[in-house]
Formats: structure tokens, sequence, C-alpha cells
């Protein structure tokens, strides 16, 4: 499993997030492909359908969905 850390203005903390379900949902909605980039510094950037997005939140609320449905804690329930 794949994972990042972001924090969350949501819940005020930081909060691991499971990466590739997320780009799994992501996949599912989206027309073509979804690539995930790692940097040095560990962050996550992703593309899908050209379009950039730099962070795990930005991507799912670009495609409407709830980041937190995605944390690691929910994915384990």
């Amino acid at each position: 499993m794949t994972t990042a850390k972001e924090y969350s203005d949501n819940i005020q903390r930081e909060v691991g997030i499971d990466v590739e379900a997320l780009l799994e949902a992501i996949q599912r909605r989206a027309t073509g492909e979804v690539q995930d980039f790692m940097e040095n510094d560990d962050a996550h950037h992703f593309q899908v359908d050209g379009k950039q997005y730099h962070s795990c939140t930005e991507l799912a609320e670009a495609f409407e969905l709830d980041i937190r449905d995605f944390s690691i804690s929910e994915v384990n329930r």
C-alpha cells in the first residue's frame, strides 16, 4: 500500500492517505490515464487527463471525493 501524509483542514491534523485506493477511485471516474509522480521531498504529484494536481486532497476534490474516505484508518475498517 502506498501512503502519503497530508494536513487536513477539516480535522485539523495530519492524516495518512491510502494513495492506491484514491487512484483506483479516480481511475474509475477518469477518461484517461492517471499518473502518480513522487518528488525528492516524497510529495505526491498527479496528472489525470493532462491536468496536474499537487496533493491528494486537491485530486480528491477535483473528482468530488471525500479525502477522509481514503484515510488509512477508514480503509482498514
